[in-house]
């Protein structure tokens, strides 16, 4: 197929553009052409009916800033194909026969061509053969006729020798390769028959715009075959994280009035794999909870001492860190497990402030024993003096019991490191240390902590949070308006907040990220 399209019907907007109009379903689904050992499938609902099509028209609404998202779609569409093919339009020449669902898989990722292709579903075969053949007319396309299997199909005669043709109600387009695997799969073994999928699949939310999954194994081990002088190693890390018993990764989009909101969810076993991703996918930080409830930005994360040490362990045993360790020991008399991640808890990072004046934030770790976050302290403000010359110097910070500022040439404000009761800060700013200490109102008491809390739902809890009104004004205040950015802010306005969270239960890491609307 012509790449224009295919680019368009797979492209990231496909659930939102197709969502132009209604067309019965095919009565299938597209895993029934997908072959079982594919490493990577996703799959879109491109013409979604009832409670569905009415919440993507209201999402898209409101991220297109029009009373008509039809229509606007439609528009958009059109202009994306009238540069390749002038006269195609999504009215006369797709509506006819595209169907409910799309799918896209690939495998043999170790491969430096990996195999794949597309998968759509078709109302009406002989309407879809014509705008294919109009598609190519007004591409100069030329093709070579074949058969495969008793399926006919066309190639393309150029460097991508794309191939496409209709298989069982459905516009197949990839690599010739690609197209022949999904031949083979009516008969074969289907992905969509697979239990490893089915189970993930089952456990995604209703009313989905789309889903993807992914064997993270297969794709872990193709990762290790574009160097195989790391193999020994990343075979070593791979077994020391425990990454041989990870499980695959799926997730949904979905999409209504409130917002867009794109979930994950990974089979993760016991170990140094689950804190790391705990790290980043998010869970309960009380940190993060007692961040300054004035902040537009902020992160959390749990128990950090004990993720830092648990993943640092398992690295020094595959890739020697223990020796790092002794040196770091030996040359700055820094103990990582006793100065470092033996009073970490949890983590929170924050930021308000919407000119160059009121800008100012911090990093806020709460302590498990103060009396060794003291000690660290010292020994971490000792160590930056004598190893980088920085000038710390002494100062008074309410609700510090120690605290140092550190001036820099062209910042206006200082950084400041501070140790008060439970808490371990480095700000920008006397004034935002003292708020990491202290915070006079809580994020968690915010609006902004609720309605992200609320977006993501199923018990998760939010980890990070970035409010847009305040960052465009702050991009504006900071002289960042751009031509690009006129453009775009009109788009931007429409956005309350960008938010993440997770939750751990059991084996099972779940985290979705969000974009909520005003």
């Amino acid at each position: 197929m012509p790449r224009a399209v295919l680019a368009v019907l797979l492209s990231a907007l496909a659930a939102l553009v197709a969502a132009c109009g209604q067309a019965g379903s095919s009565g299938e689904d597209p895993t029934a052409l997908v072959p079982a050992r594919a490493s990577v499938y996703v799959e879109a609902t491109v013409r979604p009916e009832g409670g569905t099509r009415e919440d993507a028209l209201a999402s898209a609404g409101k991220l297109l800033r029009t009373d008509d998202p039809e229509g606007r779609l439609q528009e958009l569409f059109d202009k994306a194909l009238a540069e390749s093919s002038p006269g195609v339009t999504w009215e006369k020449d797709f509506a006819p026969w595209l169907g409910e669902k799309a799918g896209f898989w690939l495998a043999n990722l170790e491969r430096d061509e990996p195999t794949g292709a597309a998968i759509i579903a078709v109302t009406d075969e002989d309407k879809a053969k014509e705008t294919f053949a109009r598609l190519a007319k007004a591409e100069k396309t030329k093709l070579t006729e074949r058969e495969y299997e008793g399926v006919a199909y066309q190639v393309e005669q150029d460097d991508d020798k794309i191939a496409y043709g209709i298989v069982d109600g459905w516009a197949v387009f990839g690599p010739e390769a690609g197209f022949k695997q999904t031949v083979d799969a009516r008969e074969g073994a289907k992905l969509g028959d697979a239990k490893r999928y089915e189970d993930d699949v089952a456990e995604l939310a209703e009313g989905r715009l789309g889903h993807y999954w992914v064997d993270t194994r297969r794709l872990l081990d193709a990762a290790a075959a574009d160097d195989p002088s790391f193999k020994a190693q990343a075979d070593q890390l791979t077994r020391a994280l425990g990454l041989d018993k990870l499980g695959p990764m799926s997730g949904a989009f979905l999409a209504d009035a409130g917002g867009m909101s794109l979930d994950s969810n990974l089979t993760v076993p016991d170990g140094p794999l689950r804190r790391l991703y705990g790290l980043f996918a998010g869970g309960r930080s009380e940190a993060f909870r007692e961040l300054p409830g004035e902040s537009w930005g902020a992160f959390g994360a749990p128990e950090i001492g004990q993720s830092l040490q648990t993943v640092f362990n398992a690295f020094a045993g595959a890739l020697g860190g223990a020796a790092v360790q002794g040196q770091l020991q030996a040359q700055l008399g820094l103990d990582l497990e006793r100065d470092v991640f033996s009073w970490m808890g949890d983590l929170g990072a924050w930021v308000r402030g919407t000119d160059a004046a009121s800008l100012d934030g911090g990093v806020v770790v709460k302590t498990t024993d103060d009396a060794k976050a003291a000690t660290a302290f010292g020994k971490l403000v000792g160590l930056l003096r004598q190893q980088t010359g920085t000038d710390a110097q002494p100062i008074q910070v309410p609700g510090a019991e120690s605290a140092f500022a550190i001036s820099q040439p062209g910042m206006p404000k200082p950084i400041v490191l501070a140790r008060g009761a439970g808490r371990v800060v480095a700000a920008y700013g006397e004034a935002a240390a003292a708020e990491s200490l202290s915070p006079k109102t809580k994020l968690a008491d915010a609006e902004a902590y609720s309605a992200a809390k609320e977006r993501l739902g199923d018990g998760m809890e939010p980890s990070f949070l970035l409010s847009m009104p305040p960052v465009l004004a702050l991009v504006e205040a900071m002289g960042g308006a751009d031509a690009d950015y006129a453009k775009a802010k009109p788009y931007l306005e429409t956005i309350a907040a960008l938010v993440s969270g997770g939750s751990v239960e059991g084996d099972k890491v779940r985290s979705r990220f969000a974009v909520t609307f005003k």
